[in-house]
């Protein structure tokens, strides 16, 4: 990073109590400054609850806030002038420290909040909802080579491993997936299933059309079997769909070379470490599938007895889905969309010309997967197979919905469109309209030039400056 960008920077990171800014204590603020390596390190005294209930987090204990006091307005004012608060960019990891700073001030009556301008550049790491729980400040130091990382954190060296982090990171967003750490670029075709399941994604892009969509449903299958049994896995979800392949005699689509190489644009970090054993399985002709290792064939022997005893039971929803979905005709599993713009992919379930089909076995909300079946569709009819379990009870449920996808159309576009209707004229083209009080601006078809004039006039009379001024 260039001398001249590190004073536009300066980190911050609390301690507290809690992770409630309302009804938790705020036990320290740090800040660090990266150009001129100045430091600030505070603690504040108990307020609002009795004890310290995070010693084991950060270390500080209630003997060591005993002497504490408060912020006056006076040392707020020092502080932002001294480190700058109300120039520079202040950088957080995670958005508890702006909530903490934020109410502290409110509930002490202080001024000084209004003066800052946060960036929290945990929002440039983009990573599943489903996530291990491992995509954590240290671990990515730590992947980086980045030092001092404690088990126990202490403000200013938080400061400091959260600005060499942002250093690291260099204005990059970083894609993490299955535990692999990636620099994401636009070169990258993204796949629309990470668009809901990968918050994050929402601040990175806006491009992506607004849509609105609606499941009615048409079919429902119930089984009754104690002997099926659901795992705690997402391996359950993953036979299941198998099974439904191996009976419905899909053609798969193989994109694995395509996939390879799209991920090959992205630059390869490392690797987190995962908190989760791994079932390596062997996806078999009949349905069932073989452990890997030695050590999952047990759990591998009960999911194949719960295939076993759905294989006798399942035949009225394959039937279901290849007549009144597929009409008979050849299904392909996996088929490889792309966007026309070439930015967002999707893999389908199931699908043929004429419809596709996606199998969720844990998710019901249709919300979470909605840009999913908006890109996998690509104008074809669209339905969703759910699978219901009734835990204990040996009932499983299939449920069949047919996928109503609308674009929707955004409310400056549908102002836009009102007012085009309301005091366009002629060859004079309506481009730009934000409200009544403010500047509408046009475009003469004819000589090509554009032009701002107020709304009201625009109502009265609607002519081409340019062309009548040569009339």
């Amino acid at each position: 990073m260039k001398s001249e960008d590190l004073k536009k920077y300066v980190v911050l990171d609390v301690e507290t109590n809690g992770l409630s800014s309302i009804n938790d204590d705020l036990l320290s603020v740090s800040i660090y400054k990266p150009d001129d390596k100045k430091e600030y390190n505070r603690f504040l005294p108990l307020e609002l609850n009795y004890d310290v209930y995070t010693t084991h987090i950060n270390g500080i204990t209630k003997k060591m806030l005993k002497k504490a006091k408060p912020f006056t307005q006076e040392e707020i004012n020092e502080l932002i002038e001294e480190f700058e608060l109300d120039k520079r960019t202040i950088l957080t990891y995670g958005n508890i420290d702006e909530r903490f700073i934020k109410n502290y001030l409110k509930r002490k009556k202080l001024l000084g909040y209004e003066k800052m301008k946060f960036y929290n550049f945990k929002r440039d790491i983009i990573s599943s909802s489903f996530s291990e729980g491992n995509i954590t400040k240290d671990n990515l130091c730590i992947l980086y080579g980045i030092e001092n990382v404690t088990e126990v954190h202490s403000g200013i060296n938080d400061c400091k491993l959260e600005w060499q982090l942002f250093e690291k990171m260099n204005g990059n967003k970083l894609l993490i997936t299955s535990n692999d750490v990636f620099e994401l670029n636009n070169d990258y075709i993204i796949p629309a299933s990470y668009l809901t399941t990968y918050p994050n994604f929402k601040y990175c892009f806006n491009e992506f059309p607004k849509i609105e969509i609606s499941k009615r449903v048409v079919k429902k299958f119930e089984i009754l079997n104690r002997k099926i049994k659901k795992f705690e896995t997402n391996i359950t979800g993953m036979t299941i769909e198998h099974l439904i392949n191996i009976l419905l005699n899909v053609e798969e689509v193989d994109s694995q070379m395509f996939l390879l190489e799209n991920k090959r644009k992205l630059k390869y970090i490392g690797r987190l470490p995962s908190i989760y054993d791994t079932i390596f399985a062997r996806f078999n002709e009949d349905g069932t599938i073989s452990a890997v290792d030695k050590k999952d064939e047990k759990i591998v022997n009960d999911i194949n007895k719960t295939i076993e005893e759905l294989k006798k039971m399942i035949n009225p929803v394959i039937e279901y889905i290849k007549k009144s979905i597929f009409k008979n005709k050849k299904i392909l599993s996996q088929e490889l969309v792309i966007s026309d713009d070439n930015k967002v992919l999707a893999l389908c379930d199931l699908s043929n010309e004429e419809s596709i089909l996606e199998i969720k076995t844990f998710n019901r909300d249709i919300e979470k997967i909605k840009y999913q079946l908006y890109y996998e569709s690509k104008g074809r009819n669209c339905y969703i197979l759910n699978i219901d379990w009734l835990r204990n009870k040996g009932k499983i449920t299939f449920i069949i919905s047919k996928v109503k996808i609308t674009p929707k159309e955004s409310k400056n576009k549908k102002e836009l469109n009102n007012k085009t209707k309301e005091i366009e004229r002629g060859d004079i083209e309506l481009v730009e309209y934000t409200n009544n009080n403010k500047l509408v601006k046009f475009k003469c078809n004819n000589c090509r030039k554009t032009w701002l004039t107020t709304y009201s006039q625009a109502l009265i009379t609607i002519k081409c400056p340019f062309c009548d001024n040569k009339k």
